[in-house]
């Protein structure tokens, strides 16, 4: 059962929340701007405006949200409770969940081996993870396919269940365990259609572990995090943060999904172990920003990495949404875009290619209402949309 704790703090709160009126954390990152001033420095009140009018209906105990414009930092802020009892104000510096998001990290990760030259996009997986089997088909798994969601690998089945949220895996090898006794999607063969895998990144993160001969964790850290200066990144575990870690909240009921009226639910301290390179990061908005403005031109990566990231790619007339980890939007403004979810966690970050544009979004909770995804979307009605409206309308797309 999911423990309930203050509930008469927590209605206090929601009723506080649902008046627009919840605590503000500014972040001291805000004078740490990424480059030049950005063109919308001066729009922190249209942004809450945006926020409040989200937040009105979805109701998070805490949410952050990061806007990048033209290099700089122009605004970053947590409002409401990262706990509701005893309450714990939200502050833009703390890392929250970032769950699928955790993909583009991997995927970068991926393209800095591949410049490296430890490995190759067209390698078969099995010279890398010599215990996966090969498909029945005959056909070969690359890591190019892995990274496209086109190699045949099934997602999450029932083997997700309260024991395996108990477990620790300390190593993305370990991961394998789960997947390689039967990883392939039902008729459906490597390369032939496009099919979301967290399994598939975990794989992935297993063969650059083994080309580059360290832990995928060791190779993340120094290959991405560090040179960004990324501090906040993390694999998250129980426990991480302490006192100050952020909980997380599900307005809808754990066991049958329905829809709570007066209060949200404690969701419990859940290991994400499993899933380390597919969904297991946390992460403080701030950043993330730094991580999306590291997509916009070369430095991380090369420039023939980013032209491969910044196009949808098709492999033997076969096209795929996902290039590296990110969602590539097929109509224009060029973007790309990668979100998250998972029982109270949702995180979305986009980048806006000609408009310089970058927003993050975190929240501790499953809002009310959030099974539209409308946090994660960065169209026209979609928070992130409308958050980069703000600096450029020309940003999205009304439809």
């Amino acid at each position: 059962m999911i423990p309930s704790e203050g509930r008469s703090l927590v209605a206090l709160w929601v009723m506080v929340l649902a008046a627009g009126c919840g605590p503000r954390a500014p972040a001291g990152a805000l004078r740490e701007t990424l480059g030049r001033v950005g063109g919308c420095a001066d729009s922190a009140a249209a942004f809450r405006r945006v926020i409040d009018e989200f937040q009105s209906r979805q109701r998070n105990p805490a949410l952050g949200v990061g806007v990048a414009h033209r290099g700089a930092v122009v605004f970053e802020e947590a409002s409401g409770l990262a706990r509701l009892d005893p309450a714990l104000p939200a502050d833009a510096r703390m890392a929250f969940s970032i769950a699928s998001v955790t993909k583009a990290f991997t995927g970068v990760a991926l393209l800095r081996a591949v410049e490296r030259g430890t490995l190759r996009l067209d390698d078969e997986v099995q010279v890398h993870v010599p215990e996966l089997p090969r498909h029945p088909s005959g056909r070969p798994v690359t890591l190019r396919l892995l990274a496209h969601h086109l190699g045949a690998i099934r997602h999450w089945g029932t083997e997700r269940d309260e024991q395996l949220y108990a477990r620790q895996f300390a190593d993305v090898r370990e991961i394998l365990t789960l997947v390689v006794p039967n990883p392939w999607i039902a008729d459906s063969a490597p390369g032939a259609s496009y099919s979301y895998s967290s399994y598939g990144y975990n794989i992935l993160a297993a063969a650059i572990q083994s080309a580059e001969r360290k832990s995928f964790r060791d190779y993340l850290d120094e290959e991405v995090l560090q040179p960004l200066h990324l501090g906040s990144v993390q694999f998250d575990r129980p426990g991480l943060g302490g006192e100050r870690r952020p909980w997380r909240y599900s307005w809808y009921d754990l066991t049958d999904f329905r829809e709570l009226d007066t209060q949200p639910q404690r969701v419990p301290d859940w290991n994400y172990s499993h899933n380390a390179a597919g969904g297991g990061l946390i992460a403080s908005v701030g950043d993330l920003l730094r991580f999306g403005d590291a997509m916009r031109a070369p430095g991380l990566l090369s420039a023939a990495s980013l032209d491969q990231l910044w196009h949808r790619p098709t492999v033997a007339g076969v096209e795929s949404p996902m290039s590296f980890g990110w969602f590539v939007r097929a109509t224009p403004p060029t973007r790309i875009a990668i979100s998250g979810s998972n029982a109270g966690v949702q995180a979305g970050l986009a980048v806006w290619k000609d408009q310089e544009i970058v927003v993050a979004v975190l929240a501790n909770s499953w809002g009310r209402g959030s099974r539209s995804g409308e946090l994660m979307n960065d169209a026209a009605d979609g928070l992130l949309g409308r958050l980069a409206r703000v600096c450029d309308r020309s940003a999205v797309i009304a439809p």
